[in-house]
């Protein structure tokens, strides 16, 4: 019984102590993956940019080209549209005696013969009038297509530059903290400290990380120049303003 009561005894103050170092272990956890995040969030990745972007890349000659497309297909239904009455004919018959004024003539009825021709198959048809209408419907689902790929292609290729703005600035400081340790390493070796082997093992890991910084900033200015050859400006200028 004595056991019992002093285990018992021992054992409850260990509890709180237990859950207490917990929520500091998720706290430590949560609060340094919130600092490493906050180094990733470029300041300006709003999307009023993004949407500047996209209405500069509906504004470019793909879509100007279905717009145009868009009113020939707007002329040709309504030339279609008014093609019967291009079919129709009209006609007038009188007789010779209708203007003879002499006394003694007499009339021939009916005076005047009036007559208009219609094409039935054309009026009734309509073929080329359904066609035409058609027509205006797939150029306003072209014009669709088209914008839909263009917003992918401009929001697809933004994103992408600022992700590479972002590996960039974690690249750069990793950069310098190599050549820091390079620095030092040099003065070692000159101290004799170090062997020539650990030298340059440490020269080419600095060669190495700037020729992947040098590699992500060509990607990014890559990147750019899609994104202003879809928007048709300079990028600075739409995320400057």
């Amino acid at each position: 019984m004595k056991i019992l009561h002093l285990t018992k005894f021992t054992f409850l103050p260990l509890i709180p102590n237990c859950i207490l170092l917990l929520i500091f272990m998720i706290l430590f956890t949560v609060t340094k993956s919130q600092t490493l995040n906050s180094g990733l969030i470029v300041s300006d990745t709003s999307t009023a940019i993004e949407e500047k972007l996209v209405h500069l890349a509906w504004q470019g000659p793909e879509v100007q080209r279905t717009a145009h497309q868009a009113k020939i297909d707007e002329y040709e239904l309504k030339a279609a549209q008014n093609t019967w009455m291009n079919l129709l004919a009209f006609n007038i018959n009188y007789n010779e005696f209708t203007f003879n004024k002499n006394p003694g003539s007499y009339y021939v009825y009916p005076r005047y013969n009036l007559g208009i021709t219609i094409p039935l198959g054309t009026l009734f048809s309509r073929t080329a009038v359904k066609s035409a209408k058609e027509n205006v419907e797939i150029g306003k689902d072209n014009t669709e297509i088209i914008k839909r790929t263009l917003r992918q292609e401009v929001l697809t290729a933004y994103k992408e530059y600022v992700a590479f703005a972002q590996l960039i600035s974690i690249q750069s400081e990793l950069v310098n903290d190599v050549k820091t340790q390079l620095a030092q390493i040099e003065e070692k070796f000159r101290a004799g400290t170090i062997s020539i082997d650990a030298y340059n093992n440490a020269q080419k890991n600095n060669n190495v990380e700037m020729a992947a910084l040098v590699n992500l900033k060509l990607q990014q200015d890559l990147k750019k120049l899609e994104v202003e050859k879809l928007i048709g400006v300079k990028l600075e200028t739409v995320v400057r303003k």
